[in-house]
């Protein structure tokens, strides 16, 4: 059975994001499946573009662009970006033909919204892709700074999700929270990369003196990144720490460097052959969560998956799901988000260098684990048994 597959995302390729990471792969495999896709995605511009080329589609996939406000700064300015976003996108999300079933991508929650309202309208089933723990970590972000708002918008959430014909999560820990919070029919299909991608060929670079320490990524209240830059009041002779990225906490990370008077090396976003040319300088690459939000116990980033794919010595500050794929993986240390269990840790390193050579442990983990082809197939099968049970 072949069928009509709508998705709602609020970024698609060419621009660089986890969303786009997910699901460029998914979609292609969904139409490699003899499926028809057609996204709904707003325009790409700016830096969030970086330096990709063009993409070019598989056939069985169509784009439907709309316009789309230039990514704000603030966190205000973001949730009004989405909100708006999200009403423009409407009418492209009504036109052509109906849909078999309806997707929408979270936690861009006016996505969510539109989702509902489009597979209502067109009377398909609804699915949504949760890729963070929403709603307890906008409780816990207090990303919403008006007390009284965060319920309504909690509340308006889990309506919208426990309507919904499947919910699936990334991983199995934020799929048991959903069923205790109501969601009915809820299956999990995990974050991972595309395989056998020859141009992810780091190139060889010379080691230095120092430990090469390298996080690359968002600079957001998520990770906090105080605890590496506070570190380097000890570890500043013998270690070497760089930052490349942009997001709302870098000119505070920056402050604070400069405040404790240590040399760190901030550097703006990179993107494609300059992402493998900052993995291949660095001895060790930092994935960083902070300790204090319930939530991040089941939460894995996408970029720990990249990171194993490509063999790179892991640094974890991370718990829960995280921390236990980088332990099977034997691909690098977990280490406790604190200032003195992060010296420690690279002291350790300084002293037995040997643990950085992870060989290729990572990368079969990943073949073996984490291919976002396989989660494309096992979405195919959860969506034809929604299809199915509709149309019964």
């Amino acid at each position: 059975m072949t069928m009509k597959i709508m998705l709602l995302t609020h970024s698609f390729s060419p621009e660089i994001s986890p969303p786009q990471r997910r699901w460029s792969i998914i979609a292609d495999e969904l139409a490699n499946l003899g499926h028809e896709v057609t996204v709904v995605t707003p325009k790409p511009h700016g830096r969030s573009v970086g330096q990709a080329p063009d993409p070019k589609f598989n056939a069985g996939i169509t784009i439907r662009r709309y316009p789309s406000l230039r990514r704000p700064r603030t966190m205000a300015g973001k949730i009004a970006k989405h909100g708006i976003d999200a009403l423009v996108s409407f009418p492209s999300a009504l036109s052509g033909p109906r849909p078999d079933v309806v997707i929408a991508t979270v936690p861009a929650l006016p996505t969510l919204v539109i989702g509902y309202l489009v597979s209502r309208v067109r009377r398909s089933p609804f699915v949504v892709d949760l890729r963070d723990a929403w709603p307890d970590l906008l409780r816990e972000s207090k990303v919403l700074r008006w007390a009284w708002v965060e319920p309504v918008v909690s509340r308006m959430l889990a309506v919208l999700v426990n309507r919904s014909d499947l919910l699936v999560t990334v991983t199995k820990g934020l799929a048991t929270r959903m069923r205790l919070n109501g969601a009915r029919n809820v299956a999990t299909v995990s974050n991972g990369v595309e395989l056998d991608r020859p141009e992810m060929t780091l190139p060889v670079v010379s080691r230095g003196d120092k430990l090469r320490v390298l996080y690359l990524g968002n600079l957001g209240r998520s990770q906090g990144l105080d605890t590496l830059i506070r570190t380097m009041q000890t570890v500043e002779s013998q270690v070497e720490l760089r930052i490349v990225g942009h997001g709302t906490e870098k000119s505070n990370l920056m402050e604070l460097a400069d405040q404790l008077g240590v040399r760190v090396d901030f550097r703006d976003s990179v993107y494609g052959q300059k992402v493998l040319e900052s993995y291949a300088w660095a001895d060790t690459c930092v994935v960083s969560l902070r300790p204090d939000w319930p939530s991040f116990d089941h939460t894995v980033p996408s970029k720990l998956y990249e990171l194993l794919y490509l063999d790179r010595h892991v640094t974890g500050m991370v718990r829960g799901e995280a921390a236990d794929i980088l332990i099977a993986s034997q691909s690098g240390e977990v280490v406790v988000q604190s200032v003195n269990a992060l010296v420690a840790h690279l002291v350790e390193l300084l002293d037995h260098p040997e643990k950085l050579r992870t060989g290729t442990k990572g990368s079969q983990w990943v073949r073996k684990n984490a291919s976002l082809r396989d989660s494309g197939k096992v979405y195919a099968s959860l969506l034809t048994n929604i299809v199915n049970t509709r149309r019964k």
